[in-house]
């Protein structure tokens, strides 16, 4: 049985005007899920509504055989972390030690083991030295694995990322691109990336391509730039290496992969060696 099954989904802000319309689809545990799609195609809002924030108007979503309703809510919530794209908006204490502790004082874990579980994953990101430091203190990238050590403390099993890297620079978009790939690595969550970062896609398992409200394509990522005139007709780019590999292709250069996923990472690996 899927971990995460969404069934005849439909959500609408206002009367008569459909921000999803009656999406179907099962993530199994353990897999890591990019969802992508132009702005207004409903990622958000699919977000929210995974994370019981939003109440759809029809349909329903199970997450580990619990229907998303009221009397399941909080239960749920339990399984679940959402990191949101905004960093600055996600503080609450006045030290990053305050910040991972305050879900773990909200969850009334005795002190005498919180410590222990704010070192843990303060390391787990890599910011164990910034636990005394003020929020204003950090970078953005920083700030964002501050808010994932947060949600990581409370255990959850599936971790949501609402285009949370879409307000970093560079560094900190391969920053937290790094440790969402070193989360799916450790075997421990089940994770979804809404994004607007088409590259990330390269490095999930499954692909959920939304576009105006509706699934346009939900399949295996290694499988969802197959056929790149299908992603242009609704607006969507390709990542720059697969632009590459169509270049190489068009003057019939040959690489080793037949898919385009595979062809991607090959050149990738061949420029890195350079």
């Amino acid at each position: 049985m899927s971990f995460l099954e969404v069934k005849n989904l439909s959500f609408e802000y206002i009367e008569n005007n459909l921000v999803l319309d009656d999406l179907s689809f099962n993530i199994e545990k353990g897999t890591y899920t990019c969802i992508i799609g132009l702005n207004g195609s409903g990622k958000s809002t699919l977000a929210k509504l995974m994370a019981g924030l939003l109440e759809a108007k029809k349909g329903e979503i199970i997450i580990d055989g619990l229907k998303i309703n009221e009397e399941n809510i909080f239960e749920i919530r339990k399984k679940l972390g959402i990191v949101f794209q905004n960093p600055d908006n996600q503080f609450i204490g006045s030290t990053v030690r305050d910040d991972i502790a305050f879900g773990l004082e909200n969850k009334r874990v005795p002190s005498n083991e919180m410590e222990d579980i704010i070192n843990k994953y303060a390391d787990r990101v890599g910011l164990k030295e910034f636990l005394d430091k003020e929020p204003t203190a950090l970078s953005g990238g920083q700030k964002q694995r501050v808010a994932i050590a947060g949600v990581m403390a409370m255990k959850p099993e599936i971790l949501i990322f609402d285009e949370a890297t879409s307000m970093l620079d560079p560094k900190g978009k391969k920053d937290i691109k790094d440790l969402i790939n070193s989360l799916h690595d450790s075997g421990k969550f089940t994770i979804i990336s809404i994004t607007h970062d088409i590259e990330e896609v390269l490095h999930c398992d499954n692909c959920l391509v939304l576009n105006k409200g509706k699934i346009f394509k939900y399949c295996k990522a290694s499988e969802v730039f197959n056929n790149p005139e299908e992603l242009r007709k609704i607006d969507l780019d390709i990542p720059f290496n697969l632009k590459v590999v169509e270049a190489f292709k068009k003057n019939n250069i040959k690489l080793k992969h037949k898919d385009l996923k595979g062809m991607a990472k090959e050149l990738w690996q061949s420029n890195s060696n350079h």
